[in-house]
């Protein structure tokens, strides 16, 4: 995009015509819906950026369905995370970020043609990777904050993956091999030969094959160092009977209250209630350790946030992460991309782009 004079920068910041895809009520995928709307100027700490990739998660997919306890009421705009440039702002101090290319955490409001984000979640990128941008923030600094700030991953040890064909399966494997880590993931087995591709070897079809035994088996009876687990319900339980000792279980989901494409509580409320409580004396005993992670919820380190992502960052440009983009929908298909996550069709990210 050519960079326009600042003073057309500023006039542009007064009233922007957009495109949003927004959750109407909860329920299916169907109950999204792609309109045009007004969006305000920026404030003085924010920015106001063209967004050209919008990355959806299964946080994403959670709230349309009304399972995602932190969500606004509908109707409200998802997406977390986003790429672009920065077309307005919202202060004068802020003059030297027009026209640079980004990638930023938008906490909702990224299913859109433009949207305004705090100047301190926005990190700029070369433009060369702006599609790989919008793949980055969430997914990335989730499996990096388990893998490395939390559970201290180290050479040599064993991590098991649940959902390793996802954004933030495919985030851990990158990181967990940058480490020299041994991994053992759980997919569909549809998946199972592009991750072999991957140099994965020890893969687990969750479909068919119970998670714990194998993985015991693989580990010679030891379990697993590390495990990072989105499942919640009643795996998280069979997650924790497979560590080892001075094993960590990072829990940052609760995918099995979400078999289909909208709510239903008899299957959600056995999931819920067989969701084991943690002792802490038994924790002792056993020699293991289990942490909850939501990206979301971080609000006192930000230092750690943006000291993180400038890490990935610089990952980004020396190859050691490379972000997998399965499909890029249009903004205005946002029902099809639902659907297409909630089949767990999706090897790597899906993203949405309003130019296309």
């Amino acid at each position: 995009m050519k960079q326009l004079p600042r003073v057309l920068y500023l006039l542009a910041m007064n009233e922007t015509k957009i495109q949003v895809a927004q959750v109407t009520r909860h329920g299916a995928p169907n109950v999204m819906e792609y309109k045009e709307t007004t969006l305000d100027a920026p404030r003085s700490n924010e920015l106001q950026v063209e967004i050209y990739y919008s990355g959806i998660n299964f946080a994403d997919i959670l709230g349309r369905m009304g399972l995602y306890p932190t969500a606004p009421k509908p109707p409200y705009v998802p997406g977390f995370e986003i790429s672009g440039k920065v077309i307005g702002i919202g202060d004068d101090s802020l003059s030297h970020w027009l026209g640079k290319s980004i990638m930023g955490l938008s906490r909702f409001n990224g299913y859109a043609s433009a949207t305004n984000i705090s100047v301190d979640q926005v990190f700029e990128i070369d433009e060369s990777f702006l599609m790989q941008g919008a793949a980055i923030p969430v997914n990335y600094l989730t499996a990096y904050f388990m893998m490395i700030t939390q559970s201290n991953l180290q050479k040599d040890e064993w991590v098991l993956i649940h959902g390793i064909g996802g954004g933030v399966g495919i985030a851990a494997i990158q990181i967990a091999q940058k480490l020299g880590a041994k991994i053992i993931g759980t997919a569909s087995k549809g998946k199972h030969d592009r991750l072999k591709e991957l140099g994965i070897e020890h893969l687990i079809d969750y479909r068919t094959e119970d998670f714990q035994s194998r993985s015991l088996d693989i580990t010679d009876g030891k379990g697993v160092q590390v495990i990072l687990d989105p499942l919640g319900g009643k795996a998280l339980k069979k997650s924790y009977d497979s560590l080892s000792e001075f094993g960590r279980l990072v829990a940052y989901g609760f995918s099995q209250a979400a078999p289909g494409s909208t709510k239903n509580w008899l299957k959600i409320l056995p999931e819920y209630l067989g969701m084991p409580k943690f002792d802490p004396m038994k924790l002792m005993m056993q020699n293991k350790g289990v942490f909850g992670f939501h990206l979301g919820m971080l609000k006192k380190r930000q230092d750690l946030v943006q000291e993180t992502s400038q890490k990935l960052i610089d990952w980004l440009g020396d190859g050691t992460i490379s972000p997998m983009v399965d499909t890029v929908f249009p903004l205005k298909d946002i029902q099809m991309a639902h659907q297409y996550i909630a089949d767990r069709k999706n090897f790597g990210k899906v993203l949405l782009s309003s130019n296309k």
